[in-house]
């Protein structure tokens, strides 16, 4: 009976190493060994999240059953129709975690600064300085000063920036059109309109040095007024500008715009003559940065930025200063003196050769 148990004991132990070691033809199948992987079709309304719920019971495995089918390039994007593969849920676990899908970068457009060029600043030179040009006046055949600098309150007779005077207007104009006007305007049926004018000064009659004819009244302009008012009903204005002592007496002329001459790209010296009749200041020895009249003008030929010589009395005739027009009329201009070697004077000749 003893050798009987003893001989259960030792069967049953062998079963039971067999069993386990699968070494022979007692060997079964072990629940959760490693199956084929089945294959799903994906059906319309289907997502990785729901599969992995129906098929392996873990909602949280549809990472890893994306990582085993390549084919799908984006989770949230699977088509009907499309075959993937479904390991069983013992495989997916063994599986190491895929890492995250890298973040998809917002494209941010560059934009790009556009390219400064630099702008090559064009510096303005100008033959002769704006306060000399407006007053080196002109030479006219008439005088064409309308209206006067009557007096000024403090009874002076010369005045300057910044003074009040009493005026004339141009067209005898010396009251307001009506009792509550402030300003009082120019005599339109002269022409004339605006509040500014020009001080203006007949200062001689010229005369050309060599023939002696009369070229006309030599005009220099003294300053510049705004008409402020009435007082009295006689005009009112204020100075504000003045190129030297404005007198009572001076005439006015209605304000325009003017702008010296930019020096030429180009030097011209056309093959003009003639003899400088006057000065701006009326100086009769001039020299370097002096206003000259010439006996030439439009009619001649003659234009703004020309450059001509000045040339010595005889008996020995030579070039001795360079000047340039700066204004024209029909028969005279105005230039500046460039340059000299010696003195330069009224009569003197001129032109190029």
């Amino acid at each position: 009976m003893k050798k009987l148990f003893i001989c259960l004991i030792l069967s049953f132990a062998f079963f039971m190493v067999s069993l386990y070691s699968g070494g022979n033809a007692f060997s079964v199948e072990i629940p959760g060994k490693d199956k084929e992987p089945e294959e799903y079709i994906i059906q319309k309304g289907d997502t990785l999240w729901d599969i992995s719920d129906t098929k392996l019971h873990d909602y949280f495995l549809w990472p890893k059953l994306w990582n085993v089918n390549p084919q799908i390039d984006n989770p949230d994007l699977i088509y009907p129709g499309t075959k993937i593969i479904i390991p069983t849920r013992e495989q997916l676990m063994r599986m190491q975690q895929p890492p995250p899908p890298p973040p998809v970068k917002k494209l941010v457009p560059v934009v790009k600064k556009p390219r400064k060029i630099p702008v090559k600043r064009i510096t303005r030179r100008y033959i002769v300085k704006k306060d000399l040009y407006i007053a080196s006046g002109w030479i006219s055949p008439e005088f064409p000063g309308r209206g006067k600098i009557l007096y000024s309150p403090a009874g002076r007779r010369m005045v300057g920036k910044g003074d009040i005077v009493y005026v004339e207007l141009p067209g005898g104009e010396t009251a307001a059109s009506s009792p509550s006007a402030k300003l009082v305007v120019a005599d339109e049926r002269d022409g004339i309109s605006g509040k500014r004018f020009f001080v203006i000064r007949d200062v001689k009659i010229v005369k050309h040095p060599v023939t002696g004819e009369i070229l006309g009244h030599q005009i220099r302009v003294t300053g510049i007024i705004d008409v402020i008012g009435i007082d009295n009903n006689v005009p009112k204005a204020r100075v504000i500008k003045s190129f030297e002592d404005i007198q009572t007496g001076d005439s006015l002329l209605p304000f325009r715009k003017m702008k010296p001459p930019v020096v030429p790209d180009t030097v011209n010296t056309p093959r003009i003559s003639g003899y400088i009749v006057e000065s701006h200041m009326n100086s009769r020895v001039l020299s370097e940065g002096d206003i000259v009249f010439l006996d030439k003008g439009m009619d001649d030929g003659v234009a703004v930025g020309d450059t001509f010589q000045v040339f010595s009395e005889l008996p020995v005739e030579r070039a001795i200063g360079t000047i340039q027009v700066i204004s024209l009329r029909p028969s005279t201009s105005a230039a500046l003196i460039q340059r000299n070697s010696q003195e330069i004077m009224i009569g003197m000749k001129w032109g190029n050769k």
